[in-house]
C-alpha cells in the first residue's frame, strides 16, 4: 500500500475520534447538547460558563468517565491484539488466547465470592467495593500471563507453544470461575459475577482513568521495537539472521501485551472482539508493517469502542446494554465479512 494512504487512514481514524467522543458524552437518558458538553468540560477546569448543576454532574460523574474508559479500552486492547497476532503469526490470537481474560474473570469471581462488598439494590447485586474486585482481577490476569511465560520459557517460546500454553491456562481459569458460580450457593453472587463478566464501563469513575491510561504506555514501546516485530512476522529463521533474539523479543512483547490487557480488563470486566477483530481490519487496510499497524489498530479500536458505548445507550431506550455485548454484536459480523471476502488470501504466509 502507498505510504500516504496509510497515513490518510490513520488521520481519518484520529479525526473521527473527537466527534465520536463528544457524541458519547451527549447521548443517554438525559439529553445534552454539544455546546453544553464543551462548556461543562471547560467548567471542570475553570468555571467560567456556569453550566447547570445537573448537566455538569451527569457529564463529569457519568458520561466523561465512560467515554474516556471506552477510548482507553479500545486503544489498549486493539494494539495488544495487533502485537499478539504478529508475534504468534496467528490472526486469531488475542488476550483470550493467552488466558488473560479468563483469569481476570476468575480473580473477580473470587473477590465477589469472598464478599468484596456487593449489596442488593433494586433487586440486583451491586458491587460496593470495586477496588477489591479490580485488584483480584488484575492479580489473576497477571498470574496467567506469568504462567504462560513460564510454560513457554521452559518449553521454548515458539508461537505454537505459547498458544497451547495460553489455551490450557484459559480453560483452567474458566473452569475455576464456573466452579465458583456452581458452589457459591448464592444466586446473587453468581449474578454479580455474570454481570461483571459481560463487560461494562458504566461503573468507571474518573479516579480509575489514570490507572487505565497506564496501559497506553505500551503503544510507544511497540512502535519503538516495531522493526523487531516486523522481523518476527517474516519467520523465526529470518529474524535470527537479522540478529534478533527471537525468544526474548517474543516473550517480552507477549508479557507487555498481557499486562496491558490486564490493566484495562480489571476495571471494566471482560470485553471481547476488540483485540481480535480490529487488528484484522487494520491489517487489511494498512498492511502488516507494525509501524503503521499498531497505531492504526489503536485509533480504530478507540473509534469502535467509543461508538459501541454510544450504541449501548441508544439501542434500547431507557436501558444500557453492556459494552462487551455490543462489541460482540459489531465484531462478529465484521470478522465473518473478512473471512468471506478474503478467504484463503488472508493470514500469515
Amino acid at each position: 500500500m502507498v505510504q500516504w494512504m496509510r497515513w490518510g487512514l490513520m488521520a481519518v481514524s484520529g479525526l473521527a475520534l473527537l466527534p465520536l467522543f463528544v457524541l458519547d458524552i451527549m447521548v443517554g437518558a438525559y439529553g445534552i447538547g454539544p455546546v453544553t458538553v464543551l462548556k461543562a468540560v471547560i467548567d471542570g477546569m475553570d468555571p467560567i460558563f456556569h453550566v447547570p448543576h445537573d448537566a455538569y454532574l451527569v457529564i463529569w460523574q457519568i458520561r466523561l468517565p465512560e467515554a474516556l474508559a471506552s477510548l482507553i479500552l479500545g486503544a489498549s486492547l486493539a494494539s495488544a491484539g495487533a502485537v499478539l497476532q504478529g508475534i504468534l503469526r496467528n490472526p486469531l490470537a488475542s488476550t483470550y488466547t493467552l488466558g488473560v481474560s479468563a483469569a481476570a474473570g476468575f480473580g473477580a469471581a473470587i473477590a465477589i465470592l469472598l464478599g468484596a462488598g456487593y449489596v442488593i439494590k433494586y433487586y440486583l447485586p451491586v458491587i460496593t467495593e470495586p477496588y477489591l474486585v479490580i485488584i483480584g482481577a488484575f492479580i489473576a490476569a497477571s498470574l496467567a500471563a506469568l504462567l504462560v511465560y513460564f510454560l513457554s520459557f521452559i518449553k521454548g517460546a515458539s508461537p505454537v507453544t505459547i498458544i497451547l500454553a495460553g489455551v490450557a491456562v484459559m480453560f483452567v481459569f474458566s473452569t475455576g470461575t464456573s466452579l465458583i458460580q456452581y458452589f457459591s450457593g448464592n444466586p446473587d453472587v453468581s449474578h454479580a459475577i455474570v454481570m461483571w463478566m459481560l463487560g461494562s464501563v458504566t461503573n468507571v469513575t474518573l479516579n480509575y482513568i489514570p490507572y487505565m491510561a497506564l496501559s497506553l504506555l505500551a503503544i510507544p514501546y511497540y512502535i519503538l521495537i516495531s522493526w523487531r516485530l516486523n522481523a518476527l512476522n517474516l519467520g523465526d529463521d529470518v529474524a535470527h539472521s537479522l540478529g534478533i533474539n527471537v525468544r526474548n523479543t517474543r516473550l517480552a512483547a507477549m508479557l507487555v501485551a498481557a499486562f496491558q490487557a490486564a490493566v484495562t480488563i480489571s476495571f471494566v470486566g471482560l470485553v471481547g472482539f476488540v483485540d481480535l477483530v480490529i487488528p484484522n481490519i487494520a491489517r487489511v487496510l494498512v498492511g502488516s508493517d507494525n509501524r503503521y499497524l499498531i497505531p492504526a489498530s489503536a485509533l480504530m479500536g478507540a473509534d469502535i469502542t467509543v461508538l459501541a458505548d454510544v450504541v449501548s445507550k441508544t439501542l434500547i431506550p431507557l436501558y444500557v446494554i453492556p459494552i462487551g455485548v455490543v462489541l460482540s454484536m459489531i465484531g462478529a459480523p465484521y470478522l465473518l465479512a473478512i473471512i468471506i471476502s478474503r478467504g484463503a488470501r488472508y493470514g500469515y504466509e
